[in-house]
């Protein structure tokens, strides 16, 4: 299991409300201090996911950046609300490497027994993108989180034919430039709007 920095308080009592009642108290120089402790901890952690290769996950994305400088913070309020984004991020398994190769294994083995034998270590992030396409296609709800590990809900409680999943999935994978530029730009759709434009865009180069 992977290993948390400890909070200094309890978990709850880190929202922008208590973490602004207490500086208010005369305990922001303490709350200060907590943010600088927190900071560091978070910093490393970024590093060591970029280094892996996690830049893609959604821990990565929310909080890269979002965690400026104490001499920064305009204000005691966004002194609160930083303080309180940055306990859940360094509270979660999913702010460092083993927390998420730990859930990704999960994933893996719950793939693998449902007949998704062709998702490996390798192309597990690849195929966490491919599946958020799906999920637009065929799904109108919201997922807790965009990660691979996450996403292999969807071909579980859909009972997707792992054929037709692989033979898209490889589809994706010989395109995956194409198709990832396209998922990102303003008007991403769907997993058979992106191949469509991607084979139209296939065809014109010929």
């Amino acid at each position: 299991m992977a290993k948390r920095a400890r909070l200094t308080w309890a978990p709850e009592e880190y929202t922008p409300s208590n973490i602004k009642a207490m500086i208010e108290a005369g305990k922001e120089s303490i709350v200060r201090k907590e943010y600088t402790r927190l900071r560091d901890i978070s910093q490393k952690r970024l590093k060591r996911l970029k280094a892996a290769g996690y830049e893609e996950t959604e821990a990565y994305r929310r909080n890269v950046n979002h965690y400026p400088k104490l001499k920064e913070i305009k204000s005691k309020s966004e002194l609160a609300q930083r303080l309180s984004d940055l306990s859940r991020f360094v509270a979660s398994s999913q702010s460092t490497v083993s927390g998420i190769k730990e859930r990704e294994q999960k994933a893996l083995e719950t793939l693998h027994n449902t007949g998704y034998d062709f998702v490996n270590e390798s192309n597990l992030q690849d195929f966490g993108e491919f599946m958020e396409a799906y999920r637009d296609q065929l799904l109108d709800m919201e997922y807790d989180s965009g990660d691979a590990a996450e996403l292999y809900q969807i071909t579980i409680k859909h009972k997707l034919d792992p054929e037709k999943v692989q033979k898209d999935f490889e589809f994706w994978l010989d395109n995956i430039e194409e198709a990832s530029k396209l998922r990102k730009s303003k008007t991403a759709g769907n997993y058979e709007k992106t191949k469509v434009r991607v084979e139209k865009k296939i065809k014109k180069a010929k």
